[in-house]
């Protein structure tokens, strides 16, 4: 199973990075079909051996109202509402794509991942291809390869690098929200490991400088710093401080480096964090965010229903011309507090379950389970600006290989508090390990 783990992931980036879909028919690519081979396979696996464990019981719960209202939501807006220009087909698709599918991406991998081993292994392989991508996205940008790497020719986009991963704030994001696993590898191995790690977290920061990405910038400073005090117990505060001017340095000389490669760069900075940030318009600072949202809050107000139900789902693209630029906001449009609540509640529990799993973890896993917390949190600042979608394979395969850790570390301790209570500790040392 690791190995088709590995070859999911494979796939999926060599897609990204060529820009190929490999697609085999509406809604079904090469990377869709190994997803529900495996999947398939867990299945018949868990249904022969009687060997099914259900855990992470709150996870389940968030995903099924979250599928399941937007499912009922859909059927609603095609049979029944009919908006004007609704593809009921089109939107049944993404449906799938959003939602089914980030689904069967984070329950493959966390009953994929049986032992610790692998997900040391499922951790490595994803990190690898996502520093591979960021690595030929500056040969591309540097000429030296031709991928097809976009960079952004006019308005709010011009010369921004976008990446491999979509929009230049889908790769920003989600290189905050895996630079603290590339960290933690590099903390965790030795030799020349140790140094391409190192190298690989470099490369994948001056990709976030390329992409000129305010809200990853935002992000990585509000995620990483809420992300201090929540892990404040493990991390002293001379630890902190030496990161702190550890990550300082390195981000200077990386943005050095840049400068020095791509010219331009240190002028579109400049022009997007202190022309538009020093500007008096909210709108001009926002790149017209601001009047986005005001807008999509006024056609809700509209109709104040929608506040608690939404739109339905994929409601918003018959209504707009730009998206959202806030997935929390999107959520809320197309299906209210409901989606805006499941989704608030996958981000708690995964954060939370490493975090409890931290406190009992050894020192090697806890780095992981520290840097997922950092990830986590980043990225749900950074969704704050930002539609996500090449980027969420990515991330919910992230969320299960770590939450599978998280839970077995956990499960490990509450195994031996019962074998403690079995030899005489009473149900004290069961209690103590809840």
């Amino acid at each position: 199973m690791r190995w088709l783990l590995i070859l999911l992931i494979s796939l999926l980036a060599g897609s990204d990075l060529l820009g190929k879909d490999l697609s085999l028919g509406p809604g079904l690519s090469a990377k869709n079909a190994v997803l529900y081979l495996t999947a398939l396979g867990l299945f018949f696996r868990a249904a022969l051996s009687g060997e099914f464990r259900l855990r992470l019981p709150g996870m389940y719960a968030c995903f099924a109202v979250w599928i399941g209202y937007a499912l009922l939501t859909w059927i609603a807006c095609s049979l029944v509402l009919h908006y004007t220009g609704y593809d009921a087909l089109r939107s049944g698709i993404a449906l799938k794509s959003e939602l089914i599918d980030p689904a069967l991406f984070f329950f493959t991998v966390f009953y994929g991942a049986q032992r610790q081993t692998d997900v040391t292994t499922l951790w490595k392989t994803l990190a690898l291809a996502v520093s591979v991508a960021n690595v030929l996205t500056l040969t591309d940008v540097a000429g030296l390869t031709d991928f097809g790497v976009r960079v952004g020719s006019s308005g709010a986009e011009a010369d921004r690098v976008f990446g491999v991963f979509g929009h230049a704030n889908d790769t920003g994001a989600l290189i905050v929200c895996l630079l603290p696993l590339l960290v933690a590898l590099a903390i965790s191995n030795r030799g020349l490991a140790r140094l391409l790690w190192y190298l690989a977290a470099a490369v994948s920061l001056a990709v976030l400088i390329l992409t000129v990405s305010r809200g990853a910038f935002v992000a990585l400073i509000v995620g990483y710093g809420w992300a201090v005090w929540l892990c404040r117990r493990f991390l002293p505060l001379p630890r902190v401080a030496a990161w702190l001017l550890i990550g300082a340095t390195a981000a200077v000389l990386v943005a050095g480096v840049v400068s020095l490669a791509v010219p331009h760069v240190a002028g579109v900075v400049a022009e997007r964090l202190l022309g538009q940030s020093s500007a008096f318009d909210m709108s001009e600072v926002s790149s017209g965010r601001t009047n986005i949202w005001r807008n999509t809050v006024a056609h809700m107000m509209a109709e104040p229903i929608t506040l608690l139900t939404g739109f339905g789902w994929n409601v918003y693209d018959t209504r707009f011309v730009y998206v959202t630029h806030n997935f929390y906001l999107d959520q809320w449009f197309n299906l209210g507090l409901v989606g805006v609540v499941a989704f608030l509640g996958l981000l708690y529990q995964a954060v939370t379950t490493a975090r409890a799993a931290a406190d009992v973890a050894s020192p090697q896993l806890r780095r992981y389970l520290i840097g997922f917390v950092f990830g986590m949190l980043a990225l749900a600042v950074a969704l704050f600006f930002a539609n996500l979608t090449k980027p969420w394979a990515y991330i919910w395969m992230y969320v299960g290989m770590t939450s599978r850790a998280a839970v077995d570390a956990l499960g490990d301790v509450l195994s031996h508090a019962r074998s403690a209570a079995r030899l005489g500790g009473g149900p004290t040392a069961v209690r103590d390990a809840r």
